[in-house]
């Protein structure tokens, strides 16, 4: 076992033990509430039915006491079912503390669940039962009964923090370097979608001079799993990449963006920056890598590449700045055709 998991291993130790504890103080508290309503109810009711056997004259509080039988059955009844759930809850518990081991699986957070909803059934049919004992009970007995329930949810909640930090954790974890087989395209993109684009999310910059068609295309299959994690996107691109389906896919892909509430815009650099840009970089708003150029980016035997978020979005905002949105484009290239038009 790797040292690593020793804490999560000794903290589930912990958690576990703990629940198994609670659930026997639960025990406690519904066999001493049992032995409660033996004592103060088959007592007083047993003087109550004796003076009313021998006409004796009776205080009122002791003809209610008479009058209760019904409800005193219910309640032990109830007291009967407190001691059967905290049975469960505690075989349940010790099942799960003897084969216990360092990871919170999918299983255990669904028997915590369940614990949970156990516990505060406990906690109404407890509550029902007090309701109706007219007892003061302030003995420190009962009070061990409270103690476990905070005990059981307080671990049962800890469990569900647990799985669900481990879960977000490592949907969130940044890869720092994934393998590209020029072989196998199908398992690449599966491979890009699962561990780079499932961890990625916010605004989506794209910076690759080669960015076409073919590139948009891909951009759609790498993001499709996790377009949810998207608000935006952002393409930084080459006029040279402008050929006869660019222009439509972008605004079928821009429309089909914006009924999931997530923005497009795409721009082309400075000529000048074209020359000098080589290297292709995606990255969100935490998180940089520099990739294959998009369009060829499951054939390629190439690795992708963690590398530093600030650099990556210094350059990229730089870039930005100097290009021009590609609608703008289009309407300045249309004008400067028609002043051509006019001047012959």
């Amino acid at each position: 076992m790797s040292t690593q998991s020793e804490p999560r291993r000794r903290n589930n130790t912990i958690a576990l033990a703990l629940l198994t504890v609670g659930s026997l103080l639960l025990i406690f508290g519904s066999v001493y509430l049992m032995k409660e309503l033996a004592v103060f109810y088959g007592i007083g009711v047993g003087a109550a039915v004796q003076s009313i056997s021998d006409r004796a004259n009776l205080s009122a509080s002791v003809v209610d006491a008479a009058t209760s039988i019904t409800t005193i059955r219910y309640d032990i009844l109830e007291s009967y079912v407190l001691l059967v759930v905290a049975l469960g809850l505690t075989a349940a518990s010790f099942a799960m503390f003897i084969k216990r081991n360092e990871k919170i699986t999918a299983a255990s957070l669904s028997y915590t669940r369940i614990n949970a909803a156990l516990v505060i059934i406990y906690m109404l049919l407890m509550y029902l039962v007090l309701a109706e004992f007219y007892v003061n009970l302030q003995g420190t007995y009962l009070d061990i009964a409270y103690v476990g329930i905070i005990i059981c949810l307080g671990v049962d909640v800890y469990i569900e923090y647990a799985y669900r930090k481990r879960d977000i954790l490592r949907a969130h974890r940044p890869v720092s370097s994934i393998a590209l087989d020029p072989t196998k395209p199908f398992s690449n993109i599966l491979t890009l979608q699962d561990s780079l684009f499932s961890a990625m999310s916010g605004h989506l910059r794209v910076l690759d001079k080669h960015f076409n068609s073919g590139a948009l295309e891909n951009l759609h299959r790498l993001t499709a799993k996790s377009l949810g994690r998207f608000t935006r996107m952002t393409i930084l691109t080459s006029k040279g990449m402008l050929d006869s389906e660019m222009g439509k896919g972008i605004s079928d892909f821009r429309s089909e963006l914006s009924r999931s509430g997530i923005g497009l815009e795409v721009r082309l650099m400075d000529d000048g920056d074209v020359v000098d840009q080589h290297e292709r970089i995606i990255l969100d708003d935490s998180v940089a890598y520099k990739v294959p150029p998009i369009n060829i980016i499951n054939t390629r035997s190439e690795h992708v590449t963690r590398i530093s978020y600030r650099d990556a979005r210094k350059r990229f905002d730089q870039l930005y700045q100097r290009g021009i949105k590609i609608e703008n484009y289009f309407v300045k290239q249309a004008r400067d055709g028609n002043s051509d038009q006019e001047g012959k």
